[in-house]
């Protein structure tokens, strides 16, 4: 059941319009910081590692976070060359907000990839 494509759309998309009507309903409440990309990530880091199972054999969940590391080791140096300091919290939104991006193009991709095949 989980190796289906059908069954990773189905929950993706069931699971933002879900976050969606919380973000409505909880509009006052709702941290301005907090995207709904944001709580996809651990859903669509699942989600890959069955869609590339299927697709490929194996799993490109280790490859996407070695290279999520090695991003966030030359993050960091490019902020301590370029400013001389760190700012944390600058920091990791930028680095969770590209890995956001990374993880949804490449669930997109799986799950095109499957569909096809």
């Amino acid at each position: 059941m989980v190796n289906n494509w059908y069954f990773w759309l189905a929950l993706v998309l069931i699971w933002n319009m879900i976050l969606f009507a919380a973000k409505k309903i909880m509009a006052e409440r709702w941290p301005a910081r907090l995207k709904v990309l944001d709580l996809n990530l651990p859903l669509l880091i699942v989600g890959l590692h069955f869609l590339s199972q299927t697709l490929m054999g194996l799993s490109i969940l280790p490859f996407l976070i070695f290279a999520l590391a090695l991003f966030g080791i030359a993050m960091t140096l490019m902020y301590a060359l370029l400013e001389g300091d760190i700012i944390y919290r600058a920091f990791f939104v930028r680095y969770v907000r590209v890995a956001d991006i990374v993880t949804l193009a490449a669930f997109m991709i799986f799950l095109a990839g499957t569909v096809i095949m």
